[in-house]
């Protein structure tokens, strides 16, 4: 599968309060193409998403908040997983798409291969983890499990490398703020 292909079956089991936090790149405009609007799109952020999703799950625990990152972004910001799964929120939610590549910047390859995502997940101590390769086949089934745990969860998944063209997100860091924040503090 490829990620676009994931954050498309991802829209059936998201609600109109959840929130997500896409990584920057092809990520966050696949993201904004496909998910409900507002979300917090990053941008020039490289390996903040988890972070920015801690601090929003911390922030708003009456929200469910869904990070999707990618493995370059995923690898820069490791710590942050670790301390994330300190604090075991169980309305934060981690996906990672795994293809192996820095996509939105050329193409170079990861260090994710070297990565063993099983152990490293199993080393976190956290109630729903999983690693495997995206399929059409049960994408549903691990969408579901992965979001209706009643847990702090990541999912990672291989993926295949994919970059459809999709036009930039018209709004510049400073919007995307006001968008969320006035769509967080209505909700509340």
């Amino acid at each position: 599968m490829k990620g676009f292909e994931v954050i498309t079956a991802l829209k059936n089991f998201i609600s109109e309060s959840d929130v997500i936090v896409s990584s920057n790149g092809n990520i966050s405009r696949e993201a904004y193409h496909i998910l409900p609007k507002p979300q917090v799109y990053l941008r020039g952020s490289m390996g903040l998403p988890v972070s920015v999703g801690l601090g929003l799950a911390l922030a708003n625990p009456d929200k469910r908040i869904i990070v999707i990152t990618g493995d370059g972004n995923f690898l820069m910001g490791l710590g942050s997983a670790i301390t994330t799964a300190f604090y075991q929120l169980t309305n934060l939610k981690i996906l990672i798409l795994d293809n192996l590549k820095y996509f939105t910047t050329g193409g170079q390859q990861t260090v994710s291969s070297a990565l063993n995502y099983s152990k490293f997940l199993d080393s976190l101590s956290i109630g729903y983890k999983a690693s495997k390769e995206a399929s059409m086949d049960r994408i549903d089934e691990d969408l579901s499990v992965f979001l209706n745990s009643e847990s702090f969860s990541i999912l990672h998944l291989a993926i295949k490398a994919s970059k459809e063209n999709l036009e930039n997100i018209p709004w510049h860091p400073e919007e995307i703020t006001e968008k969320i924040t006035k769509r967080l503090t209505k909700s509340k």
